[in-house]
């Protein structure tokens, strides 16, 4: 079993009395990579500003190689960002962007930063100013500073967000690289199947907590299990409790989607009942995304009387 290198306790941010995490816990060995999971507003981008030391934490501590990075603020030359939208200096050029982040690690040679800019075809950019790249162009910086200071820890937020299909082999070469060179990477993503491949244990976020940390064994367990029909309605709570009374179903209920076990016929059923009823369906189907059907399996099923 690895070294812990990072360790995150009972951290909470709280921003004008609104929480953007609560009660975080979790310990990343050295050398893993590990994927926070969510929706948008889910709090994983806030979990990682947070660990990067970007957000005041209140309360909780964060230990990376075993130092607090409040009590210990050096230890946070050894972590490498890459946040979404990516942050670097916009009047400044991709050279002197590389040069100057990657100077707070001594990693500032002119020969290795150009080698690793190359790998990402924007070594004919280095005198391009920031706010003349794409966004896909940023995200490739960020990585490449990956590559060239190799961090103890690194953290990236949505890596493969937009980015275009024949480029995805090159984001995921280039962290794979990252580990290899003994990096522990932690990653954000909206989308299992972006980064199921790359990590050994994924962080299941929900209303700015962590719902769950479940291994990549676990993953694909889970996804082989339930297949779940849902229907999309106006009255989530009214309609799931029908379903109970009326079919017998256990109803799981997943924002203003009622789920339930069933094929093609019966979830026809179903949608004619209500039709009957002059209860509106506004979309039907089953769950394809894995992510959305981990979260089902999260969910407890629905037992609540409606009022």
């Amino acid at each position: 079993m690895s070294e812990n290198l990072l360790e995150v306790k009972n951290l909470s941010v709280l921003i004008k009395d609104r929480f953007l995490v609560k009660n975080a816990y979790f310990t990343v060995g050295e050398g893993e990579c590990w994927g926070i999971l969510g929706e948008a507003k889910s709090g994983k981008t806030s979990l990682l500003k947070a660990v990067s030391g970007s957000l005041p934490i209140s309360p909780g501590q964060v230990f990376i190689d075993g130092n607090d990075i409040y009590s210990n603020k050096k230890i946070l030359r050894s972590v490498s960002t890459c946040f979404d939208p990516p942050v670097f200096f916009k009047y400044q050029t991709v050279y002197e962007n590389m040069k100057y982040i990657s100077s707070l690690s001594n990693a500032d040679n002119k020969e290795n930063i150009k080698k690793v800019l190359r790998r990402f075809n924007l070594d004919k950019k280095m005198k391009t100013r920031l706010f003349r790249l794409t966004y896909f162009e940023k995200k490739l910086m960020g990585l490449a500073l990956g590559l060239l200071t190799e961090p103890k820890l690194l953290l990236l937020d949505e890596p493969f967000k937009n980015v275009p299909k024949e480029h995805l082999k090159l984001v995921k070469n280039a962290i794979r690289d990252i580990r290899k060179k003994g990096s522990t990477i932690l990653m954000t993503s909206s989308n299992l199947e972006d980064i199921e491949d790359e990590c050994d244990q994924f962080i299941f976020m929900e209303d700015r907590a962590i719902k769950k940390i479940i291994s990549q064994e676990e993953i694909l367990k889970m996804t082989k299990e339930n297949s779940f029909a849902f229907i999309k309605v106006k009255y989530p709570h009214y309609i799931g409790k029908l379903l109970m009374d009326n079919f017998g179903y256990r109803v799981k209920l997943l924002d203003t989607r009622v789920l339930f076990e069933a094929d093609e016929e019966a979830t026809a059923e179903v949608i004619k009942f209500l039709t009957e009823k002059k209860l509106a369906v506004y979309r039907a189907g089953y769950l394809n995304k894995k992510a959305e059907q981990i979260f089902v399996n999260l969910t407890p099923y629905f037992k609540e009387e409606t009022p």
